[in-house]
């Protein structure tokens, strides 16, 4: 890390070229990290650029050989290749190791460290969002793509007791199951699906409700639940940014809602300071992400 954060200095005193950093994934236009990411650089007077890379199916290798061939400091990955980069680099992380599935990658000298920082992201945001310091011993994830599996294994292996994950397909929820179970055996899990009994029994009981599936992102998707089913007391972490009829209804009801900001900005933060070896300027970095 040393050697690393000399870099950043001499970028900072003007000895160095502009430091180059992307997020890439298929498709990546709706990101909101680079205005996030370039408010922090410019609050630490670090001279770079935070590009959005767009990356189709089957061109990750190549993107990735150049990246270290220009220079690329490092990066981060979006959907779909969290867990396609994972074999694209040399050192992998304890929680992307677990959770398969890296969201930053540091570039030190051609030697490619990778890193998930969406679990981290994910507790940070529970504690600002909701007040939660701890993670809660029941949860329930709706929808079982990578947003559930960072987030589930992470939880997992930080006190979650009983994790529900309930999913249309039942292959990718059992993937999960099976992360978990190798990271905390200790951590009890219940697969089942969207419209079962059991899902119903399990969000009675649950301390905590994560949204993980796409619907909410597009004007008149369905609700992946009736909301009624969900106590008004428990609090709901949607990964859909955008206003939905499923977060506006258990509003209604009552209930605490997150809708994912706090996560990205967080996870965004630790990515930052992977990179740089400086705290990130959240307050810098969270105007820039919540006026968008």
């Amino acid at each position: 890390m040393h050697g690393w954060c000399c870099a950043v200095r001499r970028a900072r005193t003007g000895g160095h070229n502009m430091l180059k950093f992307a997020v890439i994934g298929y498709p990546v236009k709706h990101s909101k990290s680079p205005a996030m990411q370039l408010a922090g650089f410019q609050a630490l007077g670090i001279d770079a650029i935070y590009e959005k890379v767009e990356v189709a199916p089957g061109e990750l290798p190549a993107v990735v050989k150049r990246f270290v061939d220009e220079g690329y400091s490092g990066w981060n990955i979006t959907v779909p290749y969290k867990e396609e980069i994972t074999p694209l680099v040399e050192v992998v992380g304890e929680e992307a190791l677990a959770a398969h599935s890296v969201n930053t990658v540091v570039n030190r000298d051609g030697w490619l460290l990778g890193y998930s920082t969406d679990g981290y992201g994910v507790a940070q945001a529970l504690r600002h969002d909701f007040g939660l310091t701890a993670q809660p011993a029941r949860q329930v994830y709706l929808g079982a793509g990578g947003a559930a599996r960072a987030a589930a294994v992470y939880a997992a292996r930080h006190g979650a007791r009983h994790i529900t994950l309930a999913n249309r397909t039942a292959v990718n929820a059992a993937r999960i199951a099976a992360l978990i179970h190798s990271a905390a055996p200790e951590c009890e899990v219940v697969v089942t699906s969207l419209a079962d009994d059991v899902l119903r029994t399990a969000l009675a009981s649950a301390e905590l409700v994560f949204q993980c599936t796409s619907l909410g992102l597009h004007s008149g998707d369905p609700v992946p639940v009736p909301p009624e089913w969900i106590p008004a007391s428990t609090p709901v972490f949607d990964f859909v940014y955008t206003p939905s009829e499923f977060k506006d209804r258990l509003a209604a009801q009552g209930n605490c809602v997150s809708n994912g900001l706090e996560m990205l900005l967080q996870q965004g933060c630790k990515s930052f300071e992977l990179w740089t070896g400086q705290q990130a300027p959240i307050a810098a970095m969270r105007e820039a992400l919540y006026q968008q």
